[in-house]
């Protein structure tokens, strides 16, 4: 988490990742020790395969949550579904505790940030408007919330404000040495705005969220 000593934006990450320079996260050892490792942001299958880019996002998650190698989180098609009662959810990650939501809206901030605080992380469906010449597209994909922009409002109390969530995923990877790709905020009506590092601006809604916090 960057520090300010006044009023301004901080940056607030989950547990487990660090970018100084090329991502890594945190991976226990059959003994119990804790070492750094890599955390690959490339795809390792056709992106046509997986075309809105969740199973991206949930190995990744996986793997940082349950700290261990990014080739053991192997995605079943039970996990898919999204049942956060489903056993492979509490088999996969069995010291989380897992929601579902719908229809997300600004709401979702208040509720991104106590996650966030407790050091877990959540994962979002988007559909996303793409203005064409003479039409308009609309892309659903999902994408990995792993920190937030806080705007500290009382430097005494350490109040803060969520300003924004700040995400990754397998179209908005995270370049050399920095924390996200995109950064996600939501206008008075409710609707998101993505506004990604490499310049993107594009409108659309949160309708599915799934929230994962660590039980201890």
């Amino acid at each position: 988490m960057t520090e300010d000593t006044g009023v301004g934006l901080v940056h607030h990450y989950m547990r487990g990742i660090r970018f100084e320079g090329l991502w890594e996260y945190q991976v226990r050892s059959p003994s119990g020790r804790m070492r750094w490792k890599q955390l690959s942001m490339h795809s390792e299958s056709a992106q046509t395969l997986d075309e809105d880019g969740f199973e991206w996002c949930l190995r990744r998650c996986a793997a940082v949550m349950a700290q261990q190698p990014l080739r053991k989180a192997k995605i079943d098609a039970e996990l898919s579904e999204l049942g956060p009662d489903a056993n492979q959810w509490k088999r996969r990650l069995p010291n989380c505790a897992i929601w579902r939501f719908n229809e997300v809206g600004e709401s979702v901030k208040e509720l991104l940030a106590i996650v966030l605080k407790k050091g877990g992380c959540a994962l979002m469906k988007l559909e996303l408007q793409r203005n064409q010449p003479k039409k308009q597209e609309s892309d659903v994909c999902w994408v990995w919330v792993v920190g937030l922009e806080l705007q500290r409002v009382s430097v005494a109390d350490r109040l803060t404000r969520t300003m924004a969530a700040l995400v990754v995923s397998q179209t908005w990877a995270a370049p050399w040495a920095s924390g996200f790709g995109a950064r996600i905020s939501w206008d008075d009506a409710g609707q998101c705005v993505l506004c990604s590092v490499d310049g993107h601006r594009l409108q659309g809604q949160c309708f599915e969220m799934v929230a994962i916090e660590p039980k201890y």
